[in-house]
């Protein structure tokens, strides 16, 4: 195996090298400029998917402290890729709100990414159960994968990524897990053990993450 070694003095060739490995990706890593935690706030109290899902895409690297075992290396991010067009009977098209890839050093992965409310949980009121959007948000998840498993050459060929290979599994942004009930965060630890394709993931990891990041910044 090659290895390079990468100093100050070559670290912006280093990234613009990466940034440009995924055509149409809009690429996110460690040395990008973090957003306030303000901004981020914002997004997430906007109650709208849409907010949300823009702002991710104009700060990639944000996904990835959501992205379990990724390296934190870089990511790189397709919004709204439509893995699935509309059909001449009406049926619905397939638009993931990302498809990511992650670099670790066991290799380069991808992820489905779906997006819900930050002011929803996963689980029910009771936690006994999944709430009306966790049902909805899981439904979306195993339709892509299963898109994914089943037409895997029609998805390359629709998105126009040529590097395209079957996701790892998908990820599910929901909700704050401090605002959850003991019982909502049992069924959603629940749901995560025992289906290790989808992970259910609250958005306060990715708020503990750039909270961690901004501090470091402040004190380097």
């Amino acid at each position: 195996m090659r290895f390079r070694v990468i100093s100050a003095d070559n670290m912006a060739e280093y990234v613009s090298e990466l940034r440009g490995q995924f055509s149409g990706a809009k690429f996110g890593c460690p040395s990008d400029r973090k957003p306030p935690l303000s901004d981020l706030g914002s997004a997430l109290e906007s109650g709208s998917e849409g907010v949300i899902q823009e702002f991710l895409a104009a700060y990639p690297y944000l996904i990835q402290y959501a992205v379990p075992d990724s390296g934190h290396h870089g990511i790189w991010a397709f919004p709204k890729q439509m893995i699935r067009p509309r059909g001449a009977d009406g049926t619905s098209g397939l638009i993931p709100d990302f498809l990511i890839v992650t670099r670790s050093s066991l290799g380069y992965f991808w992820h489905v990414v779906e997006l819900k409310r930050f002011d929803v949980q996963f689980g029910n009121r009771k936690g006994d159960g999944y709430s009306s959007e966790g049902s909805k948000a899981l439904a979306q998840c195993n339709t892509y994968l299963a898109h994914f498993q089943n037409y895997i050459e029609s998805v390359r060929s629709n998105v126009r990524i040529a590097e395209l290979i079957q996701p790892k599994g998908a990820i599910l942004l929901i909700g704050d897990s401090e605002s959850e009930s003991d019982a909502q965060r049992q069924c959603r630890s629940n749901f995560v053990r025992n289906n290790p394709k989808i992970d259910v993931v609250s958005y306060r990891r990715i708020i503990n993450g750039l909270e961690s990041d901004l501090r470091s910044n402040s004190t380097a």
